[in-house]
């Protein structure tokens, strides 16, 4: 697993680009999920369609480049953005 030297808390927003952050400076490169729950987002190299991740399990790091991770249908809570610091991780 790749080690993350940048972490920040995600506020879910159906129409804010997470996948490029000035905390980060590049694309995401994982999700942690706090509380267990539903994850509405769209993938950082597809197009706008959304993907509703169903049941994401708490304590678990997901490694997804996530553009959008949207308020509309998620149900998680305490998401966490992960990056490593490299576009290519």
């Amino acid at each position: 697993m790749a080690k993350f030297t940048t972490a920040g808390a995600v506020t879910t927003h159906d129409t804010t680009d997470q996948s490029i952050d000035t905390r980060f400076g590049t694309p995401l490169d994982a999700i942690y999920i706090g509380v267990a729950g539903d994850v509405n987002l769209t993938l950082s190299k597809t197009g706008e369609s959304a993907v509703l991740f169903k049941n994401m399990l708490a304590g678990t790091i997901y490694p997804l480049s996530a553009k959008y991770i949207m308020s509309t249908n998620t149900t998680a809570t305490n998401i966490v953005a992960l990056d490593t610091g490299s576009q290519y991780a």
